[in-house]
């Protein structure tokens, strides 16, 4: 079986959650689509990224912006803990802005992976990142 991560050419391939998610609730994934986008030209980043951090963001909440998981502190679109949020502007964000969360989410990414595919590559191996 050859890796799901990254092809001799660097393409990564394990996109399998984005999708699903995207039809059984295509309201959050819009929201989450349009915010990620919107962060990606902010930013001045590549518009290629956006399917590697929509997958990212569907396997961490379903493109929910409100998503809390119970047994820690994290929450929304890219699953932030209280720590990385206190790092990435703590309460000078409005957290419940899914633009917001996208484009702290997206310096997370960068600032940690240097890009969304080492990210995944990481999620990949450890069922986080």
């Amino acid at each position: 079986m050859s890796s799901p991560t990254a092809s001799a050419s660097g393409a990564y391939k394990n996109y399998y959650k984005a999708s699903a998610d995207a039809k059984s609730n295509p309201k959050n994934y819009e929201i989450a689509s349009s915010a990620i986008s919107q962060s990606l030209r902010a930013a001045g980043k590549p518009a290629e990224w956006q399917k590697p951090l929509e997958e990212l963001v569907a396997r961490e909440s379903s493109f929910n912006p409100n998503a809390k998981n119970p047994k820690s502190t994290a929450a929304g679109l890219f699953q932030f803990l209280n720590g990385t949020r206190k790092n990435y502007g703590g309460n000078s964000v409005d957290w419940s802005d899914p633009y917001q969360q996208a484009s702290k989410g997206l310096q997370y990414v960068i600032d940690r992976y240097g890009d969304p595919y080492k990210a995944l590559q990481f999620w990949d191996k450890n069922k986080w990142y």
